[in-house]
This record gives structure tokens, sequence and C-alpha cells, in this order.
């Protein structure tokens, strides 16, 4: 009985394929392998399928060169295929090595950062050489306060040795001068003509002195006191005779309003001539050109010099003198200033920064302040006064020996 099977079929029609390849010997191999591609690529089912259809058809390969054309390209193409999936070698994973140990959590791999660049290596200091030991450094001392402050009134700015009058400033006259009578109160045998003339008291001792120093250099008790405090009203008797004489532009030249004299103050006096019985002009020449040279050392001023009057504001006066006190007066004659000049001058003088000043072995500091709070240097003896116009003037200075002893004498006492 002839097999019928798919199996003798496929053998029996193999044989006869092979046959008639035996002419194309170099294609044998090709399709051997081709026939074990489709074994296992295709599976069994696949491969008896297709030698079913072989058979059936009865193909006859070599009247069909496309199809054995196509039929070498697919088989070349499983080859390569086939080959590479057994050959490639794939890349290490070590994810697909056995696990050492089964059952624990396998962590991913940790990256660990990228390290900072490391500082690099200082070199050592090479150790310096250890100072000597120093002496500690003692406390400091606190400084001590060098001044003190005291209050005064602001209506003193109206009294004192340096208040200023003047056309542009009046003088309010104060209820007491301390005036006394200048023919009761004076030492020195000059002559005052009038009973009734006054001065502050404690301008007559440096007035005595400069005459009687001037009568002693002379031998001439010529001089004579013809004015020196005057009130308002007198003030006004006198303004009055001078517009009778000469007219009143010409009288203000010579006499101020009332409220604008010096002679207001008690600080001031007007010389005369008194010889044989007549009385004439205090010229300041000749003999009497000393008071001019010599006053400032008794603390006054020739108030209205000639050079001077566009400042002053009034005509020149050689016989008036003005007592301001030492060393204002030495200051004023060694800088050629008159009153008005030495009161703007000392405005920019300051605690701080004053005006110094030495005379008669005495050092001086002199300044201005618009404060009723007056700053005064400690260990000095002070004088204030006001200018008359917007402040005070403060004179401090050092004590003599003498001064110095009264000084101790007070405070132990």
């Amino acid at each position: 009985m002839q097999d019928k099977s798919l199996g003798s079929v496929y053998n029996k029609s193999l044989d006869s394929f092979e046959k008639r390849f035996l002419l194309f010997d170099k294609y044998y191999i090709i399709l051997y392998y081709t026939d074990r591609f489709i074994s296992f690529a295709l599976g069994i089912r696949a491969r008896s399928q297709l030698k079913e259809t072989i058979v059936q058809s009865r193909l006859r390969f070599w009247k069909y060169p496309i199809f054995i054309m196509l039929l070498l390209v697919m088989t070349v193409a499983f080859t390569f295929i086939y080959a590479s999936h057994d050959t490639a070698i794939a890349p290490y994973d070590s994810s697909r090595l056995p696990d050492p140990n089964p059952g624990e959590v396998v962590q991913p791999p940790v990256i660990p950062d990228e390290p900072e660049d490391e500082p690099e290596d200082e070199p050592e200091d090479e150790p310096e050489d250890e100072p000597e030991d120093e002496p500690e450094d003692e406390p400091e001392e606190v400084p001590e306060i060098s001044f003190v402050t005291i209050q005064i009134d602001a209506e003193d700015v109206y009294s004192g040795y340096l208040v200023l009058v003047n056309p542009d400033h009046r003088y309010e006259i104060p209820e007491d001068l301390g005036l006394v009578i200048m023919t009761e109160a004076k030492t020195t045998p000059y002559r005052v003509l009038g009973s009734h003339y006054y001065l502050r008291s404690s301008i007559i001792e440096p007035l005595d002195e400069m005459i009687a120093d001037f009568i002693a250099e002379y031998g001439y008790n010529t001089v004579a006191v013809i004015s020196g405090f005057r009130s308002y009203d007198a003030q006004q008797r006198v303004l009055d005779n001078y517009i009778r004489r000469v007219g009143q532009k010409e009288a203000l030249r010579w006499a101020a309003l009332p409220g604008h004299s010096e002679h207001h103050t008690g600080l001031a006096v007007d010389f005369g001539v008194y010889s044989g019985g007549t009385q004439s002009t205090f010229t300041g020449t000749g003999i009497t050109a000393w008071f001019k040279r010599n006053s400032y050392k008794y603390g006054f001023i020739h108030r209205f010099p000639q050079n001077k009057t566009r400042i002053t504001g009034t005509a020149h006066e050689p016989w008036h003198f003005r007592y301001v006190g030492l060393p204002h007066s030495y200051i004023m004659l060694e800088n050629d200033w008159c009153f008005e000049e030495y009161i703007e001058f000392l405005r920019g003088c300051t605690f701080e920064a004053p005006l110094e000043a030495e005379y008669d072995g005495k050092k001086y500091s002199i300044y201005f302040t618009a404060d009723t709070e007056v700053q005064l240097p400690l260990g000095c003896l002070f004088e204030i006064s006001g200018n008359n116009v917007d402040g005070f003037i403060v004179t401090a200075y050092t004590p003599d020996e003498n001064e110095a002893l009264i000084i101790d004498a007070m405070e132990g006492g």
C-alpha cells in the first residue's frame, strides 16, 4: 500500500526535488539551510504547509526564475537575521546577573555628587616672634572739665565797660550807675570845672593816676575836667547850645542826640586847659598829646580820632576820652582800631577761638557770646560786659600772685 501520509509525500517530493537540482549543486546547500530555517523559524506547521503546497502544486522551480530569486533573497535575509540573533553581543547589563541575596530589596545605585574643588592648601604661616610683654595700658584718664557755665541776665547787655554808644546805638541809662561827685571822690589836685560833675566811682582811680602822671612829667597842673556824666536833659541842653551857635546840621557833628551820647554811661570825660584863670580848648597837641600816647595804660582811649570820623559818625574831638579798661585800650592802640572796629572784630572771637593778648605779665582771652549761658575757663578771673548791641564780651585772665592769694583766702573763708 502506498504511504499517503504527509511525511511520505514530503520525503518523496523532496527526493524528486533534490534530483532535479543536481545540476544546481551550488544552490543545494542554500536550499538545505532554507528548509532548516523554515523548520525553526516558522515552526513545524508552517513547514508542513509549505511541503504540502509544493507537492500539490508540483512546481517546477527551474521554470520559474523569478520565484527562485525571491526565494533566494528571502533565504539570505532570514539567514542574516537568524545569524545576528544568535551571535550578536548584547551590552553588559549587571542587572541581569542572578541576585546573590534573593528576597532582599536591591537599592538603586547612588550617584555621588561631584566633589567640589578643594581649596588649595595655603602655606602655613610661619610662627611670628612672640612680642615682648608690653606694659598694660593704663586706664585713660577722664579729661577734666576745663570750663564752668554761669547764667547772666539778658538786660546785662546794656551794662559794662564795653558798651558801644554812637548815633546808631542808643543807650538806656540804668537806675544805678554807681556815680560819684568828682570833686569829692578825686585824690589828685586837678581842676573840675563844676561842682555837679559825676563819673562812675570805678574809673575815678585810673583817671586820677593818669592826670597825676601827666603833672609829674611836665610840672603843669593845667588840665581840667570840663564834663562827665550827662542825663538826657543835660545832653539836650548841650545840643541846643550848639544849634544856636553853628546850626542844627553842624551841631549834630559835635553833639549827639539825647540817648546817643557816651556821657550817659558815666565812663567818658572831656578835658580842657585852664591856666591863669582862662579856659582854652584841649587840642591834643603840644604837651597835651601825651594823653593820646599814654591814656591806654590807664584803660582810656581817645574815642573820636581824626582818621576814624567816617566810622564813628562823630567829628574829631581831641578832648574826649572814654574808659574801656585794660587790655582793651592797649589792643585798640596796637591795632589802630577805633571802638566800633574793635567791637566788630570781637564778634568773630569765640570761647574755643578767643582773641589772645598779653599785657603787663597777664595773659588774656577775650571772646564774644550772644548766649546768656556764658562759658568761663577754670582757674581764671573774668569780667563780662554787654556791648549794648547784641551780646556779651568776656575777658578772662590768669591771676597774678597777689590776686591768687586773695582768691585762696576767699575760698578758704
